[in-house]
């Protein structure tokens, strides 16, 4: 774990600073810019537009009465997607508009979920074909003359 953290603070901040200055000598500092600049905006107008359907998609699953676990995953891609789209660097913009991309969620949700081992699970089902038992409090109320039932 040390060395992810060593590596996400010095190295990949270094990385993008060198692709920046590759960027620089090859098209010039404006150009450089610029296109910084258009894939931030560019990718943040796809990043709302997402998120929105994204959002449509889960209350339609909700509707259902389904668990909307793709959804949740698509929404903490696009959630990273806007983070890096919004740093400065031509890296993380690629990541950021990578994970835009439907079918690049897609993928990565099937290859975590092959990761993924479910612990606990849900509440016990009853055996099907069993009776229906509903466990409940009653009063009797019974009219003043009437006998009490048994």
């Amino acid at each position: 774990m040390g060395w992810f953290i060593l590596l996400s603070i010095i190295a990949l901040p270094l990385l993008e600073v060198a692709i920046f200055v590759k960027a620089v000598d090859a098209i010039g500092i404006l150009p450089a810019i610029a296109a910084a600049v258009v894939a931030g905006i560019a990718g943040l107008a796809l990043w709302r537009h997402q998120g929105l359907q994204t959002a449509l998609r889960a209350r339609q699953t909700l509707d259902r009465g389904q668990m909307p676990v793709a959804e949740v995953f698509d929404g903490m891609c696009l959630l990273l997607a806007g983070g890096l789209l919004l740093l400065p660097g031509f890296m993380s913009d690629v990541v950021g508009l990578l994970l835009l991309l439907p079918p690049v969620r897609a993928l990565l949700r099937h290859l975590l979920a092959r990761r993924m081992v479910v612990v606990g699970g849900a509440a016990p089902q009853r055996p099907r074909g069993g009776p229906t038992v509903i466990e409940a409090d009653y009063t009797e109320i019974v009219e003043p003359g009437e006998p009490p039932r048994r």
